[in-house]
This record gives structure tokens, sequence and C-alpha cells, in this order.
């Protein structure tokens, strides 16, 4: 049945579409969670089981300056429905989704006296929300055949009528990985009615969506299939989105939405949180706005927090407002720093732990390339090694992104005379694949390891993909010293133990660092011979991880990462796990003319390392981007100082 809007009566005008900025609201579930929700609940019910609570979280963002707020449906559908045995829900959970938030919207306007309507106090729309069914499906469809078009079109149709009958103002379509999709869900979706539809993909990597389609290709194919508004939101965050609507063209006439999520998903323990503040995400929020994005809004991670910023800063550009990205934050005195105390290693312990019980030791980081291309990898290995690096270290896919393996590299590296560091993670491998890939590389002679929970997928090249955690990083570090005693993770003994050397990474900026110590002090009980720290970028940090560290009884590898620009710094300070960078150094590196900024990078990075070598024997240097040349040169730098 088409349901079809008056458009004389429609709240949304040509001109207030295109010219007019719209303020979404934020996050739905990981804000519900935030307040208590368990992580597997279906948060599309809870518009029927726990209304009030849906509604608290609607009234939070108007609150908060949103001018339009979107039900609680993402997975509404029968796919992501049937997860939770509730696939006969569908009319029910969505009308229930809308009812909840038009009656949000009418107590907001009830009160005596709202703080603001929104960016231009327009009355508050509703929009139905539906998410890609590809994405509830974990798996991609490619090019749709008919019988796939008949199911997930029946799907589509099914949501989206519930959700018109129950009296939306329009429709999002969001979280799209493919292009491809997204226009059938758009042809379905005005097939059903005349009202706004706001159709946002979600591509997995700067300027190309999952399917290979160009972002401004797929924009023209989604407005040809009737969308209202074009835009992106969730995996790219906040960066990426501004990167991507850089590198292409708008277009006057079209109204481009963003909505990208708080930051990077971070994992620690049982619980998930995002990086990036609110400041940061209206800092970003702005520079889109000067692009030409009009709709602007929060996915994964976001807050009312975040959208009141947003909401002031839009108010602030629109009134003709500059705002200055920082400030200039007064220097810091320079600290008196003491040696941290290493424990003589173990008998039987391995390079590594004996060389930095000694001297002073460099691992330097350099990222496995994204193609099968390793040229530049290789030359940048023999260099850092001629500067004087004792290993270099390779993450496992770090953020979720795809690399060439590492224990290819390890194997090249081997051939080279270049002792190889590879990260394992816990989140690609079952336990079986787990041993077998340890196995692998004992019988290649790879004898360090760093073994790391790893970033979750959903924000990476493959967010489908499976994250595995079949253990912990503490539990892993058990199971391996157990192949060192020759026992397999099935209990059987082994005909031949294996020789690892196994490393733990510390995050020294969590929110609660005595914990973080105390989780750090079980992975050495565990077993781990040695640990490396997430990059430090202020003398204090070091100081304190000397004396946190001292008589932990294993070397600790101070992380050091040289910065190459202001936009770098910011990126790396609000959207990347376990990193932060203080405001004095992000005021340097904003003071710094751009053709003199990595300059600047390495001076800040040479001060740190004027501490860390007084505090520890065990550097751990991370190359940003492949430019080993500036990991080479603070190689060089150590060892120089260290000689």
């Amino acid at each position: 049945m088409r349901h079809d809007g008056d458009q004389s009566e429609s709240p949304i005008t040509r001109d207030t579409l295109l010219a007019e900025t719209w303020v979404g609201d934020g996050a739905m579930a990981t804000l519900l969670h935030q307040w208590g929700v368990p992580i597997r609940t279906c948060y599309e019910a809870l518009s029927v089981s726990m209304p009030e609570w849906v509604a608290n979280v609607h009234k939070a963002y108007l609150n908060a300056g949103a001018n339009f707020i979107q039900t609680n449906t993402f997975g509404a559908h029968k796919s992501g429905l049937a997860r939770y045995h509730a696939e006969r829900e569908v009319a029910s959970i969505n009308t229930a989704a809308v009812h909840v938030a038009r009656l949000a919207v009418q107590e907001f306007l009830d009160q005596p006296h709202p703080e603001r309507l929104g960016a231009n106090r327009r009355r508050p729309l509703v929009f139905g929300t539906i998410g890609s069914i590809g994405g509830a499906r974990a798996a991609g469809f490619g090019a749709l055949d008919p019988d796939v078009q008949k199911e997930i079109g029946g799907e589509y149709d099914e949501q989206a009528s519930a959700l018109l009958a129950a009296g939306v103002d329009g429709i999002v379509l969001e979280t799209f990985a493919e292009a491809t999709e997204m226009v059938y869900a758009l042809e379905v979706v005005r097939s059903l009615t005349d009202l706004p539809v706001l159709a946002n993909l979600s591509p997995e990597t700067i300027g190309v969506t999952v399917d290979g389609v160009p972002v401004a290709e797929a924009f023209e194919a989604m407005r040809s299939a009737g969308a209202t508004v074009v835009g992106l939101n969730c995996r790219l965050g906040p960066s990426g989105i501004l990167r991507t609507y850089e590198q292409i063209t708008l277009h006057p006439g079209v109204a481009y939405a963003a909505v990208p999520n708080a930051g990077i998903l971070q994992r620690e323990d049982n619980d998930l949180r995002y990086t990036g503040s609110a400041e940061y995400f209206a800092d970003i929020a702005e520079r889109l706005w000067r692009q030409g994005v009009r709709w602007l809004g929060g996915c994964c991670g976001t807050t009312p927090t975040h959208i009141e910023q947003l909401a002031l800063r839009v108010a602030n550009v629109e009134a003709g407002a500059q705002t200055p990205i920082l400030s200039q934050a007064e220097a810091k005195p320079r600290i008196e720093v003491r040696a941290a105390h290493v424990e003589t290693p173990v008998s039987g312990a391995a390079t590594i732990v004996a060389q930095a019980a000694t001297k002073t030791t460099v691992i330097v980081e350099l990222d496995p390339p994204r193609t099968v291309q390793s040229k530049r990898f290789l030359a940048g290995a023999r260099a850092l090694r001629d500067a004087g690096a004792d290993f270099i270290t390779m993450a496992d896919n770090s953020l979720g992104h795809v690399r060439v393996s590492n224990m290819a590299l390890a194997a090249l590296l081997k051939q080279e005379g270049i002792e190889p560091l590879v990260h394992v993670t816990c989140r690609d491998r079952n336990l079986i694949g787990q041993q077998s890939h340890l196995m692998g590389l004992e019988v290649l002679g790879v004898r360090h390891i760093l073994l790391v929970t790893g970033d979750p997928t959903r924000f990476g090249d493959l967010p489908g993909a499976t994250s595995v955690y079949d253990v912990s990083s503490t539990e892993l570090t058990r199971l391996v010293k157990r192949l060192n005693a020759g026992i397999a993770f099935s209990g059987q003994p082994m005909r031949q133990p294996s020789r690892f050397v196994v490393g733990t990474s510390f995050n020294p900026y969590v929110a609660n660092f005595d914990r973080a110590l105390e989780r750090l002090k079980r992975k050495v009980d565990a077993g781990a011979d040695y640990v490396m720290t997430q990059p430090v970028f202020e003398p204090q940090r070091v100081e304190q991880l000397a004396r946190a560290t001292d008589g932990l009884g294993v070397p600790v590898f101070i992380g050091v990462m040289p910065l190459v620009s202001h936009r770098n710094a910011q990126f790396l300070h609000n959207e990347v796990p376990g990193i932060a960078i203080p405001e004095d150094v992000l005021a340097r590196m904003a003071s710094a003319p751009e053709e003199t900024a990595t300059e600047m990078g390495l001076k800040v990075a040479e001060e740190i390392l004027d501490v860390a070598t007084e505090c520890f024997r065990g550097i751990y240097l991370i190359t940003p981007f492949l430019r080993y040349e500036l990991t080479e040169s603070l190689t060089a730098y150590v060892k120089a100082k260290t000689f």
C-alpha cells in the first residue's frame, strides 16, 4: 500500500531542505548500553518493553539541540529481529518506536521553557530509521539477483510500511556498506511514499564503498533512485568522513549529510567505549558544514554532549563566529627523572629480554603493506636495521584493516638477517587457527611475539567479519607458555616444545590507570616476558610509567611515535584507541607551518626520548604511514645517546 505524504503540508520545503542546517540526534544503542542495558539485548524491542528508556534518549537529544530524531528501529526488520526470535514482531516494534518518538517530541514541546529547538528553532521531526539488511546478515550481496531482491525487498517493504503507517515525517536508510543494496532499498521505499528519504552509505575506506563504487557515483545513483538527502555515516569516523567529502565535489542544489560515529570503538575487558571528545566531534562537524554539508548528526558512541556541542558550533558558524581550533597552552616545566630498575631476566629468556637487561634496545614498528607490493616495506626494514634497530615489529591487521600477513613478512626479514617481532591478535583466529599459526611461526624460527586482544572488526575494512575472541590476551599468554612447556592447547603432549618470548601491551592512557596496572601484573603473572606500551607524548607520563613498573620483573619498552602534522595529531588523539596527546603538544603541532610540521613532530619525539632513555632500556618506535625515514632518524638518535 502506498503512503503518499501530502507535500503541500510537508514539514520540509525544498528551501529548508537545501539551505538550512539540520541537526540530528546521536546514538541510541550505545547510549542505552552506557545507561546499563546489556550488550546482547534487542535494543529495538525496548520501544515495547521499556518505552520510557527509549523516550529518555530521544528527549536528551532534543534538549541537546537536535531538530530531527530517528526512531529506535535500526535493526527492526525481519533479518535484524530474527537474531532475537522476534521476526514476527516487525509491525508492532516499528509502530511502538514511532509512538515513543512522537510522545518524546510532544513532551519536549510541552516543556515551559525548552532551552532550544535546534539550529533553526523549528519543530523537531521524526524520521523512521531502517538499517542495512546486508549488515544484519554480516554478508554483502554484490549484484542482487532476482531471488535476493524479492526476499530483501519484502523486508524493506514490511518495515517501511509500518513506519509510514505510524506517522513518521520521513525515512532514514543508514549504514549501507553497498551502493547496490542502497539503490534497491531506495526503490522499494520510494514506491511507498513521497516523504523525504535520507540515505547514508557507510564505506569501508575513504572515497570508495565496499563494492568498489566511488562515493560520488554512488550518490548520483542514490539520487536517481529517489534519495532526498545523500550522505555518509558510521564506520569511517569523523576524520574519515571529512576526508571523503574533501575528495569529492559537492554540487549546488544537492542536500548532503554526515553522521559519523564518535571515533573508534575501544574494548577494555568487557567495557566498550569510543575515542573522540565532543569538542573534536564539533570541530569536524564545523569543517563539514564549511564544505557544504547541512545535515549533521552522530552515530555509534555519540551522546547528547556530542550533539549539544555540534548544535552550538553550528549556531556559532551560521552567526559568523570564528572558532579557533586550539588555544596555545603554556609550556610545561621540564622534570627530573630517575632510571627505572630492571630485574635480571629469568634463565633461558631469549634475546630481547637479555639484551634489554644490559643495554638500550630499540624495537621499531613498521606496518605491513595493504597490497602485495612489499618493496618499500623491505627497504624500510633494511634502513632501520642499518640505523641500529634491534627488532622490527609488525602489527596483525591493526584497527581491523587488512594487510599482508606479518608471518610472511617475518620470513622475508629472517632471510635479510633482520630479527622480526610479530603481533598475534585474539580477534582473527579461533583456538585451532591460533595454535596452527603459532606452530608456523615456530617452524619459521620466529621467536618473539606480542599478544594483543585486537581491535573489533566493525570499523575495519570488512565490518561484517566475525571477531573471534576465543580467549583474552592474558589467557593466550598462558596457552603459549604451555606450548613452551610442550603441551598443546588441547592438553595433549607435543613432541617438541616451542621457544616463544612473549610480549604484552599496556595502555597508559586508560580512564583507570591503577586498574590497568593490575591487569598488566596479571599478564606478567601469566607469563609475559616483556611489555610494550602505547605511544607516550609527555615526559610526566614517562616518569609515571617508570615508577609504576618498577619491580615488575620484566623489561618495559616505552612507545614513542613521531607526529607528522596537526591533523595527524588530532586524528590520533580523538580516533585511535589507546592514544592521548596533551594540549601543549597539540598546540605546538597547530602552530607549526605545514611544511615544517614533520620537523616539529620529530622534535617532540626527541624530547620524549631524552627522558625515556634515562628511565628505560627499552624503546619502542612506531612508524607512521610507512615513513620509515622518521623512525630511522629517531633510531639513530637513540643509539647516539646510549652508545
